[in-house]
C-alpha cells in the first residue's frame, strides 16, 4: 500500500532543539531605559578599541586596524545572519562562544575601512576590508557609487594584472549588473578579460556567470545558454584534472558532477531537461538535484544554477529581464535595515541558503528597501537573515506556496511586512491537565478569519508535531482527550527512529504513543489566517527577553495511566507490546486503546517489512476501531486503502464516513483524491468537476497532472490544456512551475508532426491510465525511443 501523506494529518519529526520547534527563550534582563550590563560593557570595549586606535599611527595603525576590525569580521561571512526564514525552510546560527560580537558601530566601521583602503597594504586583507566596505556603505543605503568609488581605489592598490585587481572588478561587473546598469557591468566585463596567475579556474567560471546573464539581458539567451555549457564543462573539466592529480585512484565530486551528461550548447534546442523545472519528468529533476549535490564549489553551483534558468527561459521565449523591489518593516511601520533578502530560484530551494555566494543577496537599508535588477524570469521565493534582536517576538508569515512569479521584462513590487508573535493563554507553562477534555486558549488575532492548531509530543530532546485540529474560528477550543489520544495518523512518515533497536523495533515510543503516555511532555502552537488562508501571524518564533517570552506552550495531559502493554512500549520492548495488545484486545473486544495501539504497531512493523499481509491486518482491525472509535483520520485511512485496491464499494462508504466525521468541506487534498478515484470509476465529468474546484484552493497544484490528462480524455485540444497548466503550475522537489507546461508544449510539437497517429495514441494511452493499467503503461512509457507523450504519461503516472 502506499501511504499518502496529508498536509493535514502529516506527522513531522525534528532531530531539532525545542528552541526552534516552539518558543526560543533567553532572558535577558530590563533595565528601563538605562544600559542592560551588556550594552554598557560593549560601549565600554568601544571606548577603549576607539582611543586605542587614536593612540597609534603608522604601520601600527594599519595592524591595528586589521586585527581589530577586519579579521573579526571575516571569521563569518559578510551575509551570515543568525535566522534564516523563508517558506520553504528556515536555519538558525549561532556565534561561537570564543568569538565576540564587534562593539564598533557602523559609522566607526566605515571610517576605519575607508582608511585602511587607502593606506592599508596591498595584499588579500585589503581584498576583505573593501568587500567589508562595500556591505556597510549598502546597510547604510549610500549612494552605490560611493561603494564603486571604493571598489575602484582598492583596484588601484594592486597590479593592473593581479588575481586580486579582476576579483575586484568582477564585483563591480556584479554590481552594476544587480543594480540594472547593464552599459557598466558589460565595461568592467571587458576590463577584467586579462589572465592571471593565480586562481583563473574561479575567476573564468566568474566571468562566464556574469557574462551569461548580462547576455540574457541584452535578448541573447540561447548564446548566454551556449556560454554557460561551455563554462561549465571547462570548469568541471580543470577540477576533474586537479583532482585526478590529488587522487589518481579515485574519483572526486567535480568528476562525478562532469559524468552526469552533456553541457554543450545542444541542449539550446533538443528539448533535452536537466532540470526538474525544465519540463522533463520528476526522475530528471532530481538527478539534477543530485548532480548539485555532488559539487563542491559554489561556483559551480551558481553555473548550474544559471544553466537550469536560461534552460528554462529559452525554451519558454523568455527574452528579457526581470526586476524585483520592495520594502522589509514591522507591523508598525518600523523599517529593518541590515537584514539578509535572498531571491532563491525554484531549482535552489533544496539546499540552505549559502552566506555571501547566493545568486541573488543583498542587504536591506536603512530605510529597509531593497531591490533586484537582471533577474532571469521564473518561479521564486525570497528568504530573509535576521539577527536574533531583529527578530525577536516578531514572525514572518510567509507560507511554502508563496511564489513570486517574475515574468520577462516585468517589475514586481514585493514588500515585507513582520507582525508580532501572537500569546498563548491555556494550557501554558507547564500546566497538569487530568479533565476528560483540554480547554486551549490564546489572543485574538485582528482580521483572523479562522485558527489551527497544531501540537507537539517531546521525546528526549526530538520532537513530532502535527496539526489537531484545523479552521477554528474562535479564539478558543475544547478538544476531548480521546481525539488527542487517536491524533498522529498512521503513516509511515509519522514514525522516527532512536538508538539501540533495529528495523522497525528502532521507531521512537513517543511516536508511537503520543498523547497517550502521561510522562510525555506536550507543546501546542496556533497559526492565524485570514479568509483567503494567508497566515496572518503565529505563536512560534523567537522570545528573547522578559517582555517578549510570554506564557511558555507547555503542558502534561495525565488523564490516563499506562498499561502494562504502554510500558513495555515505552521501554520499547515492541515485539512484547505488540503481542500484549493482542492479548488485551482479545480479552476484550471493547478496549478501543488496545486496539488503535495494536493497529499503530502494525503500521510501524509495515514501514519496514513492507509485508502486504500485516497491512491487511492492520486495515481488517482499523474496520474494528472505526466502529469502536468513529474518527475521521481512521475513515480517511480505511478510504485510501481500498482506492488503491480499486474497491469502489468499500472505497464509498469510508469517503462518505470520513466527510460525515470531518464535519468541514473538503480540503483541495480531500478533493483531488476524490476526484481521482470518481476517474477511475468512469465518472469523467464529475471527476473534471472536482479537480477544477480543488485547483482554485490549492496553491501547490500537485494534481495538475491529473486535471490536464482528464481534460484530454474529455477531448479537449492542446491548447486549452496548455492554458489551464500555465494557470496552476505545480510547485514540488524535482518539479517546477513552468514543468507542465514545457510537457504540453512538447505534446503539441510532436502531435503537428503526425496529428491523425498521435491523436489516436493520445485516446488509447489515456484510455489505459483512466482504467489503472499503471505497469503497462510504465512499461511503455519506458520501452524504446523516448517521446514527448510518454514522458506525459510518465509524469501522470507519478502525480500525487
Amino acid at each position: 500500500m502506499k501511504i499518502r501523506i496529508k498536509v493535514k494529518h502529516l506527522v513531522l519529526f525534528l532531530l531539532l532543539p525545542l528552541t526552534l520547534l516552539a518558543v526560543f527563550v533567553f532572558i535577558r534582563p530590563s533595565a528601563g531605559t538605562d544600559l542592560s550590563p551588556a550594552q554598557q560593557a560593549s560601549a565600554d570595549a568601544r571606548t577603549v578599541l576607539l582611543q586605542k586606535l587614536d593612540s597609534s599611527s603608522g604601520s601600527a595603525r594599519m595592524q591595528l586596524i586589521r586585527e581589530t576590525v577586519i579579521e573579526p569580521a571575516n571569521y563569518y561571512p559578510a551575509y551570515w545572519f543568525n535566522v534564516y526564514a523563508g517558506g520553504s525552510m528556515s536555519q538558525v546560527n549561532q556565534m561561537s562562544d570564543d568569538q565576540e560580537a564587534s562593539p564598533l558601530l557602523p559609522s566607526d566601521r566605515i571610517k576605519l575601512l575607508e582608511e585602511y583602503i587607502q593606506e592599508g597594504p596591498a595584499d588579500y586583507t585589503l581584498q576583505h576590508a573593501v568587500k567589508q566596505l562595500v556591505y556597510e556603505y549598502d546597510a547604510a543605503g549610500n549612494a552605490g557609487d560611493q561603494a564603486d568609488q571604493a571598489i575602484a581605489a582598492a583596484v588601484n592598490r594592486f597590479s593592473s594584472k593581479s588575481s586580486a585587481a579582476r576579483e575586484l572588478t568582477l564585483l563591480r561587473a556584479e554590481r552594476a549588473l544587480n543594480a540594472g546598469d547593464y552599459t557598466m557591468a558589460g565595461e568592467y566585463l571587458e576590463q577584467s578579460a586579462f589572465t592571471v596567475q593565480f586562481n583563473e579556474s574561479e575567476l573564468d567560471a566568474r566571468t562566464a556567470w556574469l557574462q551569461g546573464r548580462l547576455l540574457f539581458t541584452q535578448g541573447k539567451g540561447s548564446e548566454a545558454l551556449t556560454l554557460v555549457n561551455s563554462a561549465l564543462e571547462k570548469y568541471r573539466k580543470e577540477w576533474a584534472e586537479i583532482d585526478a592529480d590529488f587522487n589518481p585512484a579515485g574519483s572526486g565530486s567535480q568528476q562525478n558532477a562532469s559524468a552526469e551528461g552533456s553541457t554543450d550548447g545542444s541542449d539550446v534546442d533538443s528539448g533535452g531537461t536537466d532540470g526538474g523545472a525544465v519540463g522533463g519528468s520528476s526522475e530528471t529533476g532530481s538527478n539534477e538535484a543530485e548532480e548539485v549535490y555532488r559539487t563542491s564549489s559554489p561556483t559551480e553551483e551558481q553555473l548550474v544554477a544559471l544553466q537550469t534558468a536560461l534552460r528554462e527561459a529559452v525554451k519558454l521565449g523568455f527574452d528579457a529581464p526581470a526586476t524585483l523591489s520592495g520594502t522589509l518593516t514591522k507591523s508598525d511601520g518600523t523599517p529593518l535595515a541590515r537584514a539578509g533578502i535572498f531571491l532563491r530560484a525554484e531549482s535552489e530551494l533544496y539546499h540552505s541558503v549559502q552566506s555571501d555566494s547566493e545568486p541573488y543577496q543583498m542587504i536591506t537599508d536603512a530605510e529597509g528597501r531593497f531591490q533586484f535588477s537582471g533577474v532571469i524570469p521564473g518561479f521564486y521565493q525570497i528568504q530573509l537573515g535576521f539577527s536574533f534582536e531583529q527578530i525577536d517576538g516578531w514572525t514572518w508569515p510567509v507560507q511554502s506556496d508563496d511564489w513570486i512569479e517574475l515574468q520577462s521584462g516585468g517589475s514586481v513590487t514585493h514588500d515585507i511586512t513582520l507582525q508580532p508573535l501572537l500569546e498563548l493563554q491555556s494550557p501554558v507553562n507547564s500546566q497538569v491537565l487530568t479533565g476528560e477534555a483540554v480547554q486551549f486558549k490564546w489572543e485574538a488575532v485582528d482580521g483572523a478569519a479562522y485558527y489551527n492548531l497544531s501540537t507537539t509530543v517531546d521525546d528526549k530532546g526530538s520532537f513530532f508535531s502535527h496539526i489537531t485540529r484545523q479552521r477554528i474560528t474562535d479564539n478558543q477550543v475544547e478538544i476531548p482527550v480521546t481525539e488527542l489520544y487517536n491524533s498522529g495518523g498512521f503513516s509511515t512518515g509519522g514514525f522516527s527512529t532512536v538508538e539501540g533497536g533495529e528495523g522497525w523495533q528502532s521507531v521512537s515510543p513517543a511516536s508511537l504513543l503520543g498523547f497517550a503516555n502521561p510522562d510525555s511532555r506536550f507543546s501546542w502552537s496556533i497559526d492565524a489566517y485570514d479568509a483567503q488562508g494567508h497566515v496572518i501571524t503565529r505563536s512560534n518564533g523567537y522570545r528573547l527577553n522578559e517582555e517578549t517570552v510570554g506564557n511558555l506552550p507547555f503542558f502534561y495531559l495525565k488523564s490516563r495511566t499506562m498499561t502494562a502493554a504502554d510500558k513495555l512500549v515505552a521501554d520499547q520492548k515492541l515485539v512484547e507490546a505488540l503481542e500484549a495488545y493482542r492479548k488485551d484486545y482479545a480479552e476484550n473486544p471493547q478496549d478501543d486503546h488496545a486496539l488503535k495501539m495494536l493497529i499503530h504497531l502494525l503500521f510501524a512493523k509495515h514501514s519496514y517489512s513492507r509485508d502486504a499481509g500485516i497491512m491487511d491486518e492492520a486495515m481488517a482491525l482499523l474496520v474494528k476501531l472505526v466502529e469502536l472509535r468513529p474518527d475521521a483520520n481512521f475513515a480517511y485511512n480505511l478510504a485510501d486503502y481500498y482506492l488503491d485496491r480499486s474497491d469502489w464499494s468499500s472505497y464509498n462508504k469510508y469517503h462518505a464516513l470520513y466527510l460525515k466525521l470531518n464535519g468541514q468541506e473538503q480540503d483541495s487534498f480531500d478533493r483531488s483524491l476524490d476526484a481521482l478515484a470518481l476517474m477511475y470509476q468512469g465518472r469523467l465529468d464529475e471527476a473534471r468537476q472536482q479537480l477544477a474546484l480543488a485547483m482554485e484552493t490549492d496553491p501547490t497544484h500537485r494534481f495538475i497532472g491529473s486535471y490536464l490528462a482528464a481534460e484530454l480524455a474529455a477531448g479537449q485540444p492542446l491548447e486549452s490544456v496548455l492554458e489551464l497548466a500555465k494557470r496552476y503550475p505545480q510547485h514540488s522537489y524535482g518539479r517546477g512551475g513552468y514543468s507542465w507546461t514545457l510537457l504540453i508544449m512538447e505534446l503539441q510539437a510532436e502531435r503537428a508532426k503526425a496529428p491523425a497517429a498521435f491523436d489516436k495514441l493520445l485516446a488509447e494511452k489515456l484510455d489505459a491510465y483512466m482504467s489503472r493499467q499503471d505497469k503497462a503503461l510504465e512499461q511503455w512509457a519506458g520501452a524504446g525511443t523516448p517521446t514527448a507523450l510518454k514522458k506525459f504519461i510518465k509524469a501522470v503516472l507519478e502525480v500525487g
